[in-house]
């Protein structure tokens, strides 16, 4: 993945945008795609790469693993119970993108990355833990204990704009009853949890999680190209994830597969997003066609703003560079 002399014009662009004290979610995850555009790397947070950075170095998931659940006792091993990342041949099974696991301590954990713009991941969230939960009775007998099943869920940006806190977990508790005020208590000690790290939040030098995920955010959203090699040149753990970053953004052959599956995440949002709007038309026509224009146009601006070729939003939207430069400019 060759941009030529992007780097420094990138870099510029970096240079003039706000401190970090004053930058959004939104705008921290721009930042770092520019970075690694101007790099000519995939971002680390692309979801078929993190899967192969997470699935070739443990070490490095187990450090994540123990920061996100600060289990009593740290996670020394565990064991990958998916390690597929890509068919073998066109046409074959598709890609399994989450990460699944069982820690020393019996834990089931799976992780699954969220990039672009969210759409409802508490949603998600739950599907995935129903699913997790059935594999693990399945795994087992009607009269086996249940593992504890645990989902991470990585937001790359952010999505509960209401909610402070980078980092929330989820459980089955207690809720009060006319008959019973008391909440909180647990429904059983390993009862499923789901946890949400919104990754764009902690990019905030006053979030109180900082310190903690501190170099993690650093290496998944660099805020400069400096800040980048910085955090690579500091731990031996994150200097061989970089040279993996490097290694495999080389390969024209990963890169494409990671570019469709960005396209394909894209183009199915854009999908789920037009029956939506069909749904709610119920027939009305008045507006109609300037509202799917506005929204082409709203769509082609987030592509970009996603790290997408403009190349790539054309066989999306289905129109020529020409119509989407004039969709780009459109006041």
């Amino acid at each position: 993945m060759n941009h030529g002399n992007s780097k420094s014009s990138v870099v510029n662009e970096l240079t003039d945008l706000k401190s970090v004290e004053d930058v959004s979610p939104g705008l921290a995850v721009q930042r770092a795609h520019a970075v690694f555009k101007s790099l000519g790397l995939i971002r680390p947070m692309a979801e078929l790469l993190f899967k192969k950075l997470m699935v070739e170095s443990p070490e490095a998931l187990l450090d994540l693993l123990n920061r996100i659940l600060n289990p009593e006792r740290p996670f020394v091993e565990l064991v990958f119970l998916d390690t597929e990342v890509a068919p073998e041949a066109s046409g074959e099974r598709a890609m399994a993108l989450n990460l699944l696991l069982k820690a020393d301590d019996g834990k089931v954990v799976n992780i699954e990355v969220q990039n672009g713009a969210s759409t409802t991941p508490e949603l998600r969230a739950v599907h995935s833990m129903s699913r997790l939960v059935y594999r693990s009775l399945l795994a087992g007998n009607r009269y086996d204990p249940l593992p504890e099943c645990i989902l991470i869920f990585m937001i790359e940006g952010a999505y509960f704009s209401e909610r402070d806190f980078a980092h929330q977990a989820f459980e089955f508790l207690k809720t009060p009853t006319k008959s019973d005020p008391e909440l909180g208590q647990c429904l059983f000690p390993t009862a499923p949890k789901i946890h949400f790290i919104e990754w764009g939040k902690l990019i905030s030098p006053h979030s109180s999680e900082d310190s903690r995920f501190k170099d993690w955010v650093h290496f998944l959203l660099p805020q400069s190209v400096e800040d980048w090699e910085r955090i690579a040149g500091d731990d031996p753990m994150f200097s061989e994830l970089k040279k993996k970053v490097e290694r495999y953004s080389a390969d024209d052959k990963f890169a494409m597969q990671q570019r469709a599956i960005d396209e394909a995440r894209v183009a199915h949002a854009l999908e789920m997003g037009g029956a939506l709007r069909r749904g709610r038309e119920e027939g009305r026509e008045e507006g109609r066609e300037e509202g799917r224009a506005d929204e082409r146009i709203v769509l082609a601006r987030a592509m970009i703003a996603d790290g997408l070729e403009k190349a790539a939003v054309c066989r999306i939207l289905k129109v020529s560079a020409e119509e989407l430069e004039r969709m780009l400019v459109r006041e």
